[in-house]
């Protein structure tokens, strides 16, 4: 739980200098909600970066890129991209 609650802190913009405590952190209203626009702002970003990069460089490589050979059974993994387009 400490590490958990010291990402929290970070996100929420609260060091231990302003003397809150954990439970009162965790219990403010819409943090799960800030935490999520959060990820996704930062992750729209980030995409808008990758693609104003170079063609040539091996970000923008690894992003169009294809990976050969034979799928696993079972469902799918959850691509980074997708999760851009559901954003």
């Amino acid at each position: 739980m400490l590490k958990n609650m010291a990402n929290l802190r970070r996100i929420k913009g609260v060091t231990r200098r302003h003397n809150i405590k954990n439970e009162e952190i965790c219990n403010r209203p819409n943090i799960r909600c800030g935490i999520i626009d959060r990820i996704q702002n930062k992750r729209l970003r980030y995409f808008g970066h990758l693609i104003r990069m170079q063609d040539g460089g091996y970000l923008k490589i690894a992003y169009n890129g294809y990976v050969h050979g034979a799928k696993k059974r079972g469902r799918p993994k959850k691509r980074w991209l997708y999760m851009i387009k559901e954003d």
